[in-house]
């Protein structure tokens, strides 16, 4: 079976993005101290405002790997029904969300150090 934790960053304050990466430091740590096998992973906001917030390259050496959550993208919190997961932008969604697909998440991440096989794309069902 799978054992480990998951850990989603909720960073408030400015050095709370190196507290976050010294908190999953500690995880990893102490993890391996009672089983080389367990898993650490991170589930992680498909906004660019989050991924700035966390130092990707640096959480993705410690953790085993990072669920992008990309779904959710609208809702009935917006005026008008829209693409819920889009895998690529699109020309219909509003301006203000072009960026916030599923290929663009993967590429940010990419981008900012994290390995593609530690990447799993969150998908809505």
């Amino acid at each position: 079976g799978v054992c480990g934790n998951t850990c989603g960053p909720e960073v408030a304050r400015p050095e709370d993005t190196k507290n976050f990466t010294r908190l999953l430091k500690e995880f990893r740590e102490q993890l391996d101290n009672v089983d080389d096998d367990l898993l650490l992973t991170m589930a992680a906001g498909a906004d660019e405002t989050m991924s700035d917030k966390i130092e990707v390259s640096k959480v993705a050496r410690i953790l085993d790997w990072i669920n992008l959550m990309t779904y959710d993208f609208h809702g009935p919190w917006d005026s008008s029904t829209n693409f819920q997961s889009a895998l690529y932008p699109a020309s219909a969604d509003p301006a203000r969300d072009q960026g916030l697909t599923a290929s663009e998440t993967v590429r940010r991440f990419r981008d900012r150090g994290a390995p593609a096989k530690k990447l799993v794309l969150g998908v809505p069902f």
